[in-house]
């Protein structure tokens, strides 16, 4: 299995297993849109190639959104924080592939208009086959 598909398959256990992450819906794009609020998507999984001469290697960008409505970002703030935290704590040995490293990259919160809100997390993983 390739190392995107591994990775995306982690990620989403990862966050459905998560206690502080689960009591929340964990749903991939266009799943979305039939989800009650508060709930995570995983938007993106994109990766480039991060090989060495003897392995195949990814770093793959990981994006998430956390989407909310209510008078404050505060719930999707504090959800965002504890997909991350997930992120950063998931395990290093996957099906054939070692993640190297887990980094965040970006987190913000937007104000989407009316009482609708996200929270956006995108985390950087690098990863080598095993051999």
């Amino acid at each position: 299995m390739s190392g995107v598909a591994v990775l995306r398959a982690a990620v989403l256990a990862r966050l459905r297993g998560d206690p502080a992450v689960a009591a929340h819906r964990v749903v991939e794009g266009a799943a979305a849109r039939a989800a009650a609020v508060p709930f995570v998507v995983l938007r993106d999984v994109a990766a480039t190639d991060w090989g060495t001469k003897d392995r195949d290697g990814r770093e793959v960008g990981v994006s998430l959104a956390v989407r909310d409505e209510g008078e404050s970002g505060a719930r999707a703030e504090a959800i965002g924080a504890a997909v991350e935290a997930s992120l950063l704590a998931m395990p290093r040995t996957l099906s054939g592939w070692r993640v190297v490293t887990v980094v965040p990259v970006r987190a913000a919160l937007l104000h989407e208009g009316g009482q609708r809100w996200a929270a956006l997390v995108d985390v950087r993983c690098r990863m080598l086959e095993e051999l």
